[in-house]
């Protein structure tokens, strides 16, 4: 399965072939993208290859430790390392695969009034233990 941004400057390859996927509905999630969620997945190191790219990766980081790292280029969010662990953050929208099934919602208490979404299983008001999500996501496979 493979990824890039917007321009295709930075691209990466996953060694899996379906994935699992969350959406954040959290304030600050949908501040970042400009969209109702955002769509990621946490995926083993070893399941995640940088193709091209990793020098034109710019990196922001909020006060409360949030970062977002984004292509220089055409401002698209990227990939990177999940907190410290083995395992990489992977926003969903750059990926050319159609094997992709949402399987958790979180943040729900803040999720827009307009926005429509299957909430129905696995939906968590804040967030769970990161055990909990990467559980959930299958990121121990």
């Amino acid at each position: 399965m493979k990824g890039a941004c917007l321009c295709g400057c930075v691209s990466f390859q996953l060694a899996i072939s379906d994935l699992k996927i969350y959406q954040c509905h959290c304030e600050q999630c949908r501040k970042q993208t400009g969209t109702a969620s955002s769509c990621g997945s946490v995926i083993k190191e070893q399941n995640f290859k940088w193709l091209s790219g990793q020098d034109n990766i710019s990196r922001w980081q909020k006060q409360s430790g949030f970062t977002s790292h984004f292509c220089s280029t055409c401002g698209s969010s990227v990939a990177n390392k999940f907190r410290g662990r083995p395992y990489y953050w992977v926003p969903v929208g750059l990926l050319e695969s159609d094997n992709i099934d949402v399987v958790i919602n979180i943040f729900s208490c803040e999720k827009a009034a307009w926005s429509k979404v299957d909430d129905s299983e696995n939906t968590y008001k804040t967030k769970p233990s990161v055990e909990t999500l990467l559980t959930l996501l299958g990121a121990d496979v």
